[in-house]
């Protein structure tokens, strides 16, 4: 077996602490490439995230940024920079403004080509959604603004809509925590509008799945329909938290009725949503007709906000 099988069995086992030790027995085990390199930097630092272990996170991820810039091309720097569960996960332990250092590096020295667009939206859309989760909504603005500029960079880049989501899923929080209700407003219609007229015909079923945390998958095409789903599904999560609750369950349904599964974390917005907006009884009947998340005691951990429902069961 091969070091990919080894790692990606080890990966759907959610064994993290095992995909730490292989990938560090093999990179000693020879030398390794510059993006064998990259990869098993990558993903031990996932795997510390994975963990929620900070120390070690910040420990190896900054041998990472110090390796990258002086082995990785300029125009992979992104790539040091690209994932939200690596930058939260280093907020644990106080080290998130390092992460916000190795980004600002990344955009002064990465040029901007279309060969790294993907692996650019990636490090913008980790730092944003990051500053979100943090609360730290005043510094989301300049980010913003990076993500807004590479998608005017080329209308007809195969990333476009997924680009598109996410950077007005980020800037409806910014707006709507700045107080401007009249953008909130305008944007929402605006993408509700356009969301209405996704063709899914012209939407590849499922891309193609690169090892996880190589160049090639944080750089790679985003235009499936499962990516537009996942998309979608992070915008009608949003819209719960900014108490757009009917606009939410308006999504949640139409992407269901697209096939796509929506997780624990998902449910538990929509049923916040629904309850808002249709109370208790349609909160009932949504449970009933997902009997893998039935229990509304699963579903606080995600939204907090759930134990304010009476008359569910357990209460």
């Amino acid at each position: 077996m091969n070091i990919v099988q080894s790692f990606q069995e080890l990966v759907v086992r959610g064994d993290h602490q095992g995909m730490i030790e292989l990938l560090k027995n093999f990179e000693q085990s020879r030398k390794l490439s510059v993006h064998e390199q990259g990869w098993v930097y990558w993903n031990i630092s996932d795997g510390y995230a994975l963990l929620r272990e900070p120390e070690p996170l910040y420990a190896n991820h900054r041998e990472f940024f110090e390796w990258g810039r002086k082995n990785l091309a300029p125009e992979q720097l992104h790539w040091i920079v690209s994932d939200s569960t690596q930058a939260l996960s280093l907020s644990l332990g106080n080290y998130f403004d390092h992460w916000m250092d190795w980004y600002q590096y990344a955009c002064d020295h990465a040029p901007k080509l279309d060969t790294n667009r993907g692996v650019r939206f990636e490090s913008h859309r980790a730092l944003g959604g990051s500053l979100w989760v943090l609360e730290r909504y005043s510094e989301m603005d300049s980010v913003l603004e990076n993500m807004n500029q590479l998608i005017q960079e080329d209308e007809t880049w195969s990333n476009i809509l997924f680009a598109r989501i996410t950077y007005n899923k980020q800037r409806l929080a910014y707006l709507y925590h700045a107080g401007e209700v009249a953008g909130v407003e305008a944007l929402l219609n605006e993408t509700m509008d356009w969301i209405d007229e996704i063709n899914d015909g012209a939407l590849s079923i499922s891309r193609k799945d690169e090892v996880v945390g190589s160049w090639e998958d944080i750089n790679v095409s985003r235009n499936s329909q499962r990516d537009i789903n996942i998309a979608l599904n992070n915008l009608a999560c949003i819209l719960t938290d900014i108490e757009r609750y009917e606009e939410s369950v308006k999504l949640f349904m139409q992407i269901q009725e697209h096939g796509h599964h929506i997780n624990a974390y998902g449910f538990s917005k929509w049923i916040y949503s629904i309850w808002k907006t249709r109370g208790t009884e349609a909160v009932k009947a949504a449970l009933a007709a997902n009997a893998a998340y039935d229990e509304i005691a699963h579903l606080v951990k995600h939204t907090p906000e759930l134990s304010e429902i009476k008359g569910l069961a357990g209460d």
